[in-house]
């Protein structure tokens, strides 16, 4: 029986279908909306759940933060047999983009490192799975939420190019935003490049579905309230897009 080296579990402990979120406490508040779950036992603080959500089985895994673990994560889980993927999560939002909006990833910007080591050197753009992406319009057209779908951009370094936390980072973050705004992207974060990237070089589907919780202009954050309430949104759409997410 195949055994994760990182995450913990076997072949048997995970289904076919996984929501991957970076946050750990969202495996938690997610299990409250799947039936028969099993908590699996947590490695190096990565916290997976397998359940079923209308008689689908499900599992939900916990990355962390950034692109090398969350690879990590995607791989290990392909390798035990999972074949569709879907990235839940907050993103940076860059204009016309706002607050609170929902974004489907159609496809995403390379700036992190780690998939270099699964593509050819020089590809920068990837995309994300069709099925899943279609899938996830349907869910949200079927709920009556309002989205856009379009581009988002990974990065590493988020106190660099995503955040400017010290004054000689501000110049460097503008450039940025210069460069993402000239190429159409609506969205930055740490994860979703690598997650496309490694989906298809494993021949697994993967997808990523953000709510946009930062302005990247002004730093002004969603307010408490209102993120707990796109959280709750976004996991009925996860959970739905998987269960109408074909596995060929």
């Amino acid at each position: 029986m195949k055994q994760a080296w990182y995450v913990g579990c076997s072949e048997d402990d995970i289904g076919q279908r996984v929501i991957l979120v970076g946050d750990p406490a969202r495996v938690s508040r997610l299990a409250t909306e799947l039936e028969e779950v099993v908590f699996l036992p947590e490695s190096r603080g990565l916290r997976t759940i397998t359940g079923r959500y209308a008689g689908t089985k499900v599992t939900v895994a916990a990355f962390g933060m950034g692109a090398p673990i969350a690879a990590i994560v995607l791989h290990e889980l392909a390798h035990l047999g999972a074949r569709v993927f879907l990235r839940i999560g907050t993103a940076m939002a860059l204009p016309p983009l706002r607050l609170g909006e929902y974004l489907i990833a159609s496809d995403a910007l390379c700036r992190e490192g780690t998939s270099l080591a699964y593509v050819a050197p020089g590809k920068e753009l990837v995309e994300a799975d069709p099925t899943v992406a279609a899938a996830l319009e349907i869910s949200l057209q079927e709920a009556g939420l309002p989205y856009r779908k379009g581009r988002i951009a990974s990065f590493d370094a988020f106190y660099r190019d995503m955040f400017a936390l010290e004054p000689d980072a501000v110049e460097r973050v503008n450039a940025v935003r210069d460069e993402l705004l000239a190429r159409s992207v609506l969205m930055a974060d740490m994860e979703t490049s690598a997650i496309l990237t490694v989906g298809r070089a494993l021949g697994v589907k993967a997808g990523s579905f953000c709510v946009a919780s930062v302005d990247n202009a002004s730093q002004k954050k969603l307010d408490p309230q209102s993120m707990e309430a796109s959280e709750a949104q976004l996991f009925t759409i996860a959970l739905e897009t998987l269960t109408r997410t074909g596995l060929d």
